[in-house]
C-alpha cells in the first residue's frame, strides 16, 4: 500500500494529474498488467513464480487505489 501522507507533494499531484486530465491510457495500462498478472498466476506451477505474479498485480493494484486516492490528499493542502 502506497500511504500518501508520506510521498512528495508533487508526486502526489502527479498522480492527482492522472486522474483530473481524463487521460486513462495510464490506469488502463496499469489494469492490463493486472490483468495479465492474473491470468499467469492461473497457469503458474512453481510458489517463486506465484509469489512474483502477486507482487506485481499487487504493486500495479497500489498504484492504480493511489491514483484514486490522491485527490484526498491534494484537496488537504
Amino acid at each position: 500500500m502506497i500511504d500518501l501522507n508520506l510521498c512528495n507533494p508533487q508526486h502526489v499531484k502527479a498522480l492527482h494529474n492522472i486522474k483530473e486530465t481524463g487521460n486513462s491510457s495510464l490506469s488502463d495500462f496499469f489494469q492490463a498488467e493486472i490483468d495479465e498478472a492474473k491470468a499467469k498466476l492461473v497457469i503458474a506451477t512453481d510458489t517463486v513464480s506465484i509469489h512474483r505474479l502477486q507482487g506485481r498485480a499487487e504493486a500495479f493494484q497500489d498504484l492504480l487505489t493511489a491514483i484514486d486516492e490522491s485527490f484526498k490528499v491534494v484537496n488537504r493542502s
